[in-house]
């Protein structure tokens, strides 16, 4: 009971000093007004009189107390840890999320030392979460390949059921971390964390995914290597997907398409989920190739020839996916690309007298992408859907139609 008595006193007396530096601060420097905070802060016994003076150098939200904060938690780390009294740990964690969430605000660079150490030392998620913070908030991209170590591995999973909600705070911490401090070293575990383990509830994945489109200018090469290098179909896609959100030049994604169509035909499926996730990878790298201008890439052909011949033998793809690649085909341009889809319209013209065609919708689609691609090499077989009597006259009007747009 006495003991408490003597802490109010101190807590009065505190705040009369208080009153009297606010009263005389701007009669003496702020050097010299710094300089007793810090006086101030080292004198306090208990951590109740450390956070009364702290509360009220927080409330100036001051750069001029930036030296003052800094030192106050250089004081905490030093004796981190060292009671048993669970009471103390507690007030001492609280005191010390209050100085790196104002040291973040202030934007205190030199205290970035201080505050990674505070990240490291740190088992209360919450104050670990806001020094990362404060780290991002400072630009401290020289602790960003820490940082992203970190992120790394917690994507690999909580460290058990019970840690799984603080595991969680710390990967949006980070993956908020990385995205201020745009790091390159930062982008991989992050676009991991997009795929990771965390819950919905947690926001992990969501930011991650936002945070990727402004981390790095252009992400190409590092999406590339995860398309060719990561066995997992599903990131295989989210990498070509990353790719389309970000801002990287239109060339570049063209040029990721070309890849991420690449690996879709290089496997094969060994089950029905594997099958569909393949199918997607190829659709969403079509639809990208629709979008941005045709790299000259010669593998693009040699595999947009492959799909047709592949369908033609023993019908690989299915009916959506061969008009996407028809589609996709027309916005190519030369000779090469009306070569291709005029052989592919020469086998339809084959087998018609035999019967009727396996998808009328490819078939219309393959000559819409002859008249789109313009070249003379697609009117032969083109002349012969117009002159066939085999032909419903709805194709060979549209047969007519892209014969118009070669030679209008």
């Amino acid at each position: 009971m006495g003991e408490r008595l003597l802490h109010e006193k101190i807590l009065k007396r505190l705040a009369a000093v208080i009153l009297l530096l606010g009263i005389c601060a701007s009669a003496i420097s702020a050097s010299e007004v710094s300089a007793v905070w810090t006086r101030l802060y080292q004198r306090a016994r208990t951590f109740p009189q450390k956070q009364q003076i702290m509360m009220n150098i927080v409330e100036q939200h001051s750069r001029e107390m930036i030296p003052v904060l800094t030192e106050a938690l250089g004081q905490e780390i030093l004796t981190f840890g060292d009671t048993a009294n669970l009471t103390e740990n507690s007030m001492q964690t609280e005191l010390m999320k209050v100085i790196v969430k104002e040291l973040g605000r202030l934007k205190a660079g030199d205290a970035r030392d201080a505050v990674m150490e505070t990240v490291r030392i740190a088992n209360d998620p919450i104050l670990k979460g806001e020094a990362i913070l404060a780290l991002g908030k400072m630009g401290a991209r020289e602790h960003a390949e820490e940082l992203a170590l970190m992120l790394r591995n917690l994507n690999f999973g909580p460290r058990d059921l019970e840690n799984q909600r603080s595991d969680e705070i710390t990967a949006y911490a980070l993956v908020s971390a990385l995205e201020l401090l745009r790091s390159e070293e930062g982008f991989a575990p992050t676009f991991f964390a997009s795929l990771g383990w965390y819950s919905s509830q947690s926001g992990v994945r969501k930011k991650a995914e936002e945070a990727l489109v402004v981390m790095v200018d252009d992400p190409t090469d590092q999406l590339t290597g995860i398309l060719l290098n990561n066995p997992d179909y599903t990131a295989k896609l989210a990498a070509l997907r990353a790719e389309e959100r970000s801002t990287a030049p239109e060339d570049r994604k063209a040029a990721t398409a070309v890849v991420g169509l690449d690996e879709g035909l290089k496997y094969s499926p060994k089950n029905l989920a594997e099958r569909g996730q393949l199918k997607e990878l190829r659709l969403y790298a079509m639809e990208m190739l629709k979008k941005y201008p045709q790299p000259r890439e010669p593998q693009l052909l040699v595999n947009t020839e492959r799909m047709i011949l592949l369908y033609r033998s023993n019908r690989v793809f299915d009916e959506d996916e061969m008009i996407t690649l028809m589609e996709t085909m027309g916005t190519f341009e030369g000779e090469e690309t009306a070569r291709i889809l005029s052989d592919f319209l020469g086998y339809y013209n084959l087998r018609r007298d035999a019967g009727p065609p396996d998808s009328y919708r490819i078939v219309r689609a393959l000559i819409q992408a002859l008249g789109t691609v313009g070249d003379t090499a697609g009117l032969e077989e083109l002349t012969m859907v117009t002159i066939s009597e085999a032909w419903e006259a709805a194709v060979k009007r549209e047969a007519a139609a892209a014969i118009r747009k070669i030679n209008p």
